[in-house]
């Protein structure tokens, strides 16, 4: 025969808990914390991985910085920024102009490190280079790099010879 027990007789229930919008913001924080640490620590270990330290990876973060201004100060130009204009109203934007590193490697003129970028018009289909240059780590100083010749042009005399916003007004 079976006994019936009521649930406020049985020793061993607990009453139901509560929910609590604290204990999920708790959760969360926790949550948000260990993801970080994970993080931290996953950036840490990669350069020790590949044979460096931990400085190393703030050396790369300074490079991708100097990089980055690099790109910066050749979007600036106004021949880049006319280009890029030109080449998405001429496609009606399936077109891009697009700044790349063409090489990883910096190149050194007059004992400095230069950045060696390029200008393409980018399409679904292939990128075109319209012109290369090399850029200082600051953005201070670019030249134009003559591929045919081999010469490095001051914007001055790149501007002179080659008349670079005429491009634009032929196409």
């Amino acid at each position: 025969m079976a006994a019936i027990v009521h649930p406020s007789e049985t020793p061993h229930t607990m009453p139901p808990r509560a929910s609590s919008s604290k204990t999920a913001i708790v959760a969360g924080i926790l949550a948000g914390l260990l993801a970080a640490g994970l993080g931290a620590f996953y950036l840490y270990q990669q350069p020790a991985r590949h044979g460096g330290s931990a400085p190393a990876a703030s050396s790369s973060t300074a490079a991708e910085a100097a990089s980055a201004r690099a790109v910066d100060a050749l979007m600036a130009l106004p021949e880049i920024k006319a280009w890029s204009a030109h080449i998405e109203k001429a496609s009606g934007g399936r077109a891009h102009g697009a700044v790349m590193e063409t090489t990883p490697e910096t190149r050194l003129v007059d004992g400095a490190a230069y950045y060696q970028l390029s200008f393409f018009e980018s399409t679904p289909d292939a990128a075109h280079r319209w012109e290369s240059f090399i850029v200082s780590p600051d953005g201070k100083r670019i030249l134009v790099d003559d591929v045919v010749s081999g010469e490095l042009l001051s914007l001055e005399r790149w501007r002179q010879d080659s008349a670079p916003m005429q491009r634009i007004a032929t196409q």
